[in-house]
């Protein structure tokens, strides 16, 4: 049987489809639709529709017939990095309200496919790109941000407003500024009132951060860019927050701040408010306040504080007048809370872990979250009067999004054993089956499926007692023990050990004989605040003895040659592969760290500072978390990797750490990638990057 190679990995067709994107039931409940990437270009979404009764899928409007002439905007560009998205064609639609039309989002450019005719017309005015194009909820309206300035449309007769507009270069209306995009999964910069009546928007200011330069380079050559970047201890941007009349073309400015330095976090309208949510720099208390949309007077409602930080998330959910629910931490694990006629009660209580609202009413809620296990995601219906909860679905992980006010629920499911299936229903545990993923011999995968590998889930015990998941891929039955590969991001927002269908990236190191080890340490997410806490106010400790401790556990068993461990990490994974080298030389002998944070006084503000606080307040705390104190135990090989693009973890990163190993007179091996960011996405820099990663581990791990 062939085995996985990294050419046929990242070329087109792709060995596994990528799961459709913005799964939609029309108004009518005539057709499903949804964006899938072409087969023949993986970067390309076209739009897609099924027959929700016999699952028949076609595609329906290709992303080629949209392509723009123009070149893409930096503004376009920075946003599909903030979002992981490296996509072209449509990259988003919204069913117009009477299901007759659709909008068509694709290549800086908004467009309306009329049903009846099956014409497709531009909506946004020709000779420029857009961003952040939305129809209204009554369909009456378009919005978009073209050169930082907010526009809206009236669809009837075509006419363009100015919403809101700016000559300084610095100054930007309705769209997300770069921390809260990067660093809140906030993407939006301007909301629509369901009447069609008024939108907010943001202000965004940059002129406050210091304007700082980095160096880049592409195939061009080299070039000094300037950007205001916000790095830690410094100026944040200047957001404000504006509600634009339409009827009048009047704009108030909301007052939503209790001080200067305060985050706006989250907004979004409900019946009769705004509703605001304000974070302080510190990010250990958090606000909800109602605004009144006569009086732009606001009151709150429900205050968050904590004595490490506070985890943002989408759970604001009104049910009623003066009847919400909502999702806190504050007794340990993500639990939900109703605030009604100002009084809170806990709905849920205990083990478990609430992720996401789905739906609710004042009878019951939808939500996504874990119960039994935290490597498994379920949907279940909690009731309200009780807190009873039922799950409604079956074992593995449910990546689950809600659809026409979440009438309909469509659920993405996949388990270490079963490569995926789409189903969607109604939230009453009944599901309707819309595709499954079935390795027969017309599946591009199934070359390779004999040599298939299923990982396994383990845990282990940390040295305070809290339980650790790994998942572990072993070589399809060694003559000898064999070389490991630590894989590991370790930092916080992000799980990786799940009963899922697992990454390819696996199987790729298992064809070429290693086994792999993965394991969430503590300061990862989705499993409450006790489990985070270890990390604050110093990053890069418990979590670099919870991974030696995973590599002394994988070092013990037979098949594993505990002299041939390495560690491989991208971003915060970079950093903590550097750490492993550097804290635990005899027990990794050979790191690959890509795109690694080095210093956190060079990341910004929003991010480092919820775990260390800001530097004048907690210097010793970012000089131990930087890698530059340890670097004098690194023994082992090491392969440093950057793109010279990154306008995330800055280029400045490695070349800092460049000139202490030289002056520190450490080897290494270098590779860096003209023009590519901070997610390295491009085909030839991915083919390139794994080939040589792979090379690297051979050399130094197989010899």
């Amino acid at each position: 049987m062939p085995k996985l190679t990294v050419e046929r990995l990242f070329s087109d067709p792709p060995l596994f489809a990528e799961a459709p994107r913005n799964l939609q039931m029309a108004p009518d409940g005539g057709c499903i639709s949804y964006l899938q990437a072409a087969q023949e270009d993986r970067e390309r979404l076209d739009l897609w529709r099924a027959d929700p009764d016999t699952g028949r899928a076609e595609r329906w409007i290709s992303g080629t017939d949209l392509a723009a002439s123009l070149p893409a905007t930096e503004a376009e560009l920075a946003a599909r990095e903030r979002r992981r998205a490296f996509v072209h064609g449509i990259t988003n639609y919204q069913w117009h309200p009477n299901g007759q039309a659709l909008l068509l989002v694709a290549d800086g450019g908004g467009y309306l496919l009329d049903l009846a005719t099956t014409q497709i017309r531009q909506a946004t005015p020709e000779g420029q790109r857009y961003t952040d194009i939305k129809l209204s909820p009554q369909g009456r309206h378009l919005s978009y941000v073209g050169e930082g300035n907010l526009y809206v449309k009236h669809l009837a007769d075509g006419n363009e407003r100015i919403v809101a507009t700016s000559d300084d270069p610095n100054i930007s209306f309705g769209i997300a500024d770069f921390l809260a995009q990067e660093e809140m999964d906030r993407y939006d910069g301007h909301w629509w009132r369901d009447d069609d009546g008024q939108i907010a928007f943001t202000r965004v200011d940059d002129s406050p951060v210091r304007a700082s330069h980095r160096f880049e380079a592409s195939d061009q050559g080299p070039q000094v860019i300037e950007q205001r970047y916000p790095f830690a201890g410094e100026a944040n941007p200047s957001v404000g927050l504006g509600l634009y009349e339409v009827a009048t073309a009047i704009t108030r400015w909301i007052d939503y701040a209790d001080a200067q330095e305060d985050y706006l976090a989250r907004v979004a309208f409900t019946r009769a408010t705004l509703a605001v949510q304000v974070q302080n720099r510190a990010q250990n208390r958090l606000r909800l306040k109602l605004i009144d949309l006569d009086s732009l007077d606001g009151r709150t409602v429900i205050e968050e504080s904590s004595t490490t930080w506070i985890n943002l998330h989408d759970n604001f959910t009104s049910i009623g007048e003066d009847d919400y629910l909502w999702t806190s931490e504050r007794g340990g694990t993500s639990q939900m809370y109703r605030y009604r006629n100002g009084d809170c009660e806990p709905v849920t209580q205990g083990q478990g872990h609430i992720n996401r609202i789905l739906d609710a009413n004042d009878e019951r809620a939808l939500v996504s979250g874990w119960l039994e296990a935290p490597t498994e995601q379920h949907l279940y219906r909690i009731e309200l009067a009780d807190g009873k909860r039922t799950r409604l679905t079956g074992p593995g992980c449910h990546e689950l999004t809600a659809s026409q006010g979440g009438a309909w629920l469509f659920d993405r499911a996949s388990s270490l054993q079963s490569p995926g299936r789409i189903q969607f229903g109604r939230g009453d545990g009944v599901w309707h089956p819309l595709s499954e993923t079935k390795i027969d011999n017309q599946h591009p995968y199934h070359p390779f499926a004999e040599e298939h590998i299923t990982p396994e889930l383990g845990t282990l015990t940390a040295e305070d007692g809290q339980t650790l998941h790994y998942r572990l891929t072993r070589p399809r039955q060694p003559a000898k023990a064999v070389p490991l590969i630590v894989n590991v991001y370790g930092g916080p927002g992000v799980q990786r050990v799940r009963n899922e269908w697992p990454p390819l990236l696996l199987q790729l190191f298992a064809h070429r004989g290693f086994g792999v080890l993965e394991l969430d340490n503590r300061g990862s997410a989705n499993r409450g605040r006790c489990f985070e806490a270890p990390i604050h106010r110093h990053l890069g400790h418990v979590e670099v003895r919870d991974q030696v401790m995973g590599a002394e556990f994988a070092a013990g068993l037979p098949w594993v040659d505990a002299e041939r461990i390495g560690v491989l990490g991208h971003s915060y994974g970079g950093y903590m592969a550097l750490l492993c080298l550097a804290q635990a030389p005899k027990r990794f002998h050979a790191g690959v760290a890509v795109a690694p944070v080095t210093d956190w006084r060079l990341y910004d503000t929003h991010y480092t500072e919820r775990y260390l606080g800001q530097p004048r307040n907690n210097a010793q705390g970012y000089e131990s978390s930087s890698v530059f104190p340890h670097i004098d135990g690194i023994q082992g090989k090491l392969l440093l990797m950057h793109g010279m693009s990154d306008d995330n973890v800055v280029f400045t990163h490695s070349m800092r750490l460049m000139t202490a190993l030289q002056k520190a007179n450490i080897p290494f091996e270098l590779m860096t990638y003209p023009g590519a960011k901070h997610s390295m996405q491009q085909k030839a820099v991915a083919i390139h990057r794994f080939t040589l990663i792979l090379n690297f581990f051979e050399r130094h791990l197989c010899g």
